[in-house]
């Protein structure tokens, strides 16, 4: 795989890991400290965590409600990058590779490689 397949990969894994450990060093891995997360909840409502324990707080949740509580998957569906700015397009799978929903993720990155931004687009 190539560095940016590789960094999208690492993202993808971040959201299906189910260990709080594991998903607390993955986010100090790629997020900066600083680093702000923006999405849509399921209820059409807007919000944002910002700095690495609420990243981790708001992945937990996802990861309790959707990977867990329904047996889904994230999975990498495709990668590109641009400069500092790399869109990842994912999907969630149920175990027989049904897809429950589709959406893609834009992070802006810093210059140590490390996400500033997230903007997660569901659709």
């Amino acid at each position: 795989m190539t560095t940016n397949e590789t960094f999208a990969q690492e993202y993808i894994n971040l959201w299906n890991t189910i260990d709080d450990n594991q998903r607390e060093e993955a986010v100090k891995t790629l997020y900066a400290a600083d680093a702000v997360f923006y999405a849509t909840q399921p209820d059409g409502k807007g919000m944002q965590a910002a700095g690495h324990e609420a990243i981790v707080g708001n992945i937990k949740t996802v990861n309790e409600r959707d990977i867990q509580g329904k047996g889904v998957s994230n999975q990498l569906v495709s990668s590109a990058a641009n400069h500092d700015v790399v869109k990842i397009s994912w999907q969630m799978v149920t175990p027989d590779g049904t897809s429950v929903m589709n959406g893609a993720s834009v992070l802006m990155c810093d210059e140590a490689g490390k996400i500033v931004k997230d903007y997660i687009f569901i659709g």
